[in-house]
């Protein structure tokens, strides 16, 4: 078989409209994404939980009982620096 500088070309363009087609097809593809909604019964509701745990931490804080869980704390950084954000 003779392999000449057209034959190489041609293929050469092939392979370069096949590679190009294919981010195209995956442009138009739709991403599905998990979505969670609230009633407005549940949002009060956790509304409510939150403000009432805010209110004990404020309280644990004024009279000096709140304690930092240090563990804690380096396990949420360390998480976070392996993951690669700054959560």
């Amino acid at each position: 078989m003779k392999v000449n500088d057209f034959s190489r070309l041609q293929a050469y363009q092939s392979y370069k409209n096949q590679v190009n087609k294919t981010p195209q097809q995956d442009v138009n593809k739709k991403v599905q994404v998990d979505k969670v909604e609230f009633s407005p019964a549940a949002q009060e509701k956790i509304s409510a939980e939150r403000e009432k745990r805010i209110e004990e931490l404020k309280k644990q804080i004024e009279s000096g009982t709140y304690k930092v869980d240090s563990k804690k704390i380096a396990e949420k950084l360390l998480d976070s620096w392996d993951r690669g954000t700054d959560q």
